[in-house]
């Protein structure tokens, strides 16, 4: 995820007043004092995002990107710089409704724990001067690198609060799958399994999904949460183990034969890292949902 935060806005309150008068004739000039307002970028639910904070992290990121190879000059390189404003403006609208979120949860990072995490890096960087250098290539001041350590740790803390209860083990499913883009087609496959011809050598002879033709239809265990067609995977779970079933997908048509059933299976590493990142996206798409955000500059199509 992306991890800094933005620099929070003091808006100066005008100060006005009367002031005596030496005679009625000649009025003294009434002055107000103003603190010019900082261009914003966006907004969330009152708390600001300067433009300036916007622009800086917008350059360091181009910067970034072209020193690591990318040409800006070449068709995917203005693509992915044409789109990077807007990712940029949505992350910084998603580290502040984490900032606001950790809150309510009771959830802080210390000083202490900041300046932790400082001195590994300065260790890590080769002393202060390594890490000097490193604050120059990012393009950022010791106090802006600070800032983004602590919205990054406190990131952390909330992701590892909103993925406790996501269990090690969970039922699952074994099934295997043959993909055609035409109902009839499917049809005439599914008449077939039913006389009795192998699932596995029709789908490798007629599933136009390349990823498991080869494999015989097979989409492996899967929990729920896990697969890559909702519609498949709902489908899977209401199925009894050795039934095949016809399953209409935005992908086109699929016949479903549900191989196995675990009702307590152990996720795997890569389950478990789909299913945190999806209850993490979730609940960063129901803050932003639920979140009064004014943006208030262009970012294009």
């Amino acid at each position: 995820m992306r991890k800094s935060i933005l620099i929070l806005l003091v808006l100066a309150l005008n100060a006005c007043g009367s002031f005596p008068q030496p005679a009625p004739s000649s009025p003294a000039p009434i002055t107000t004092p103003t603190t010019p307002t900082p261009a914003l970028a966006a907004r969330v639910n009152g708390t600001p995002i300067l433009l300036s904070d916007f622009e800086k992290r917008v350059t360091a990121y181009e910067q970034e990107w072209i020193r690591n190879g990318l040409d800006p000059n070449s068709e995917e390189g203005r693509r992915r710089l044409g789109e990077l404003p807007r990712q940029i403006l949505e992350g910084m609208i998603e580290e502040v409704l984490i900032e606001q979120h950790a809150a309510a949860l009771g959830i802080t990072v210390s000083p202490e724990e900041v300046e932790a995490a400082l001195a590994q890096l300065v260790s890590e960087s080769g002393g202060p001067e390594g890490f000097r250098q490193r604050l120059v290539a990012l393009g950022m001041s010791e106090e802006e690198f600070r800032r983004n350590q602590r919205a990054a740790m406190l990131a952390q803390k909330v992701f590892e609060r909103l993925i406790a209860d996501i269990p090690p083990v969970a039922e699952q499913i074994h099934a295997r799958h043959i993909q055609v883009s035409s109902e009839e087609t499917a049809r005439q496959l599914l008449a077939r399994l039913q006389r009795g011809e192998d699932f596995i050598e029709l789908a490798r002879q007629y599933s136009e999904n390349e990823t498991t033709r080869e494999l015989g239809g097979d989409l492996g265990w899967f929990a729920r949460g896990t697969l890559a067609i909702p519609e498949l995977e709902e489908a899977a779970f209401a199925t009894p183990p050795g039934e095949v079933t016809l399953v209409a997908t935005s992908g086109g048509y699929h016949l479903l034969w549900v191989v196995e059933k675990d009702p307590a299976r152990p996720l795997s590493e890569d389950q478990k890292d789909l299913l945190q990142q999806r209850r993490i996206q979730e609940q960063l798409k129901a803050w932003r949902s639920e979140a009064r955000v004014e943006v208030f500059i262009p970012l294009g199509p």
